[in-house]
Parts: C-alpha cells; sequence; structure tokens
C-alpha cells in the first residue's frame, strides 16, 4: 500500500518548482550603438586633438592637452563646441576605437560633473 503522504508532498514540490521553472530571465538591453565596451585603463595614453565623446555617444567637444598635476593625477584639457575649455579626469576617460571616452554622459558632462575653467597648468602638456 503507497504511503498516503507521498502523492500529496510530490505535488507540493511539484507546484513549487513550476513557477520557477516557467521563469525567463529578464531581457537583456544592448549597450547603446555609439558606447565602447571598453573600461578605462591606468597609465594610458591620450591624443591630443582627439574627439572626446560622452559614454553614450555624443560628441562633447576635442582634448586640447592632458595636464599631469603633482601627486601623478592626470586631467584632460576638453574644447567644447562653443570654445570654452574644461577639464575632466583622466579616471573617467578610457580611449575608444576613434575617440576618448568619458564615463559621464552628456548630462552630466553639462551639468558640472567636469571642472568647468580650470585654472591653467604650470607643466608641460603630457601627452
Amino acid at each position: 500500500m503507497p504511503n498516503r503522504f507521498a502523492i500529496p508532498l510530490a505535488a507540493v514540490s511539484l507546484a513549487m518548482v513550476l513557477p520557477v521553472a516557467a521563469q525567463t530571465p529578464p531581457a537583456r538591453t544592448p549597450p547603446p550603438a555609439g558606447a565602447p565596451a571598453l573600461a578605462p585603463v591606468a597609465g594610458q595614453s591620450f591624443r591630443a586633438g582627439a574627439e572626446v565623446l560622452s559614454v553614450d555617444g555624443e560628441p562633447l567637444g576635442v582634448l586640447a592637452r592632458v595636464e599631469t598635476r603633482p601627486g601623478g593625477e592626470r586631467i584632460l584639457h576638453i574644447r567644447r563646441a562653443d570654445g570654452s575649455m574644461t577639464t575632466a579626469p583622466a579616471v573617467m576617460a578610457f580611449r575608444g576605437e576613434r575617440a576618448v571616452v568619458l564615463e559621464w554622459t552628456r548630462a552630466e558632462f553639462e551639468s558640472g560633473a567636469a571642472m568647468a575653467d580650470a585654472p591653467p597648468a604650470s607643466d608641460p602638456p603630457d601627452l
């Protein structure tokens, strides 16, 4: 004679497993077309005159020069389309396939994440 608890126990186990098995993982959205899949690399070099893009691929300006401050901090000097200069820490940037890419969106860049009108450096450019 079968155990009278075996069938209800099997039914409860099956009821618990089916909802989990029926779930599908959420769809992953691909990265924006202009966003490179690279990460910042310590000590990488940036070429003056290179286009500077936001992480979502929008143009932010042109790299004027790279400054190395005391303590080794590297700062990117970016000339915006309107001619104004802005700076950003090099640790927030990486070299993409065709441009320097900041890990900021255009809105973050425009909102002051970049250090607008930084004082000029006394050191010669370090490219």
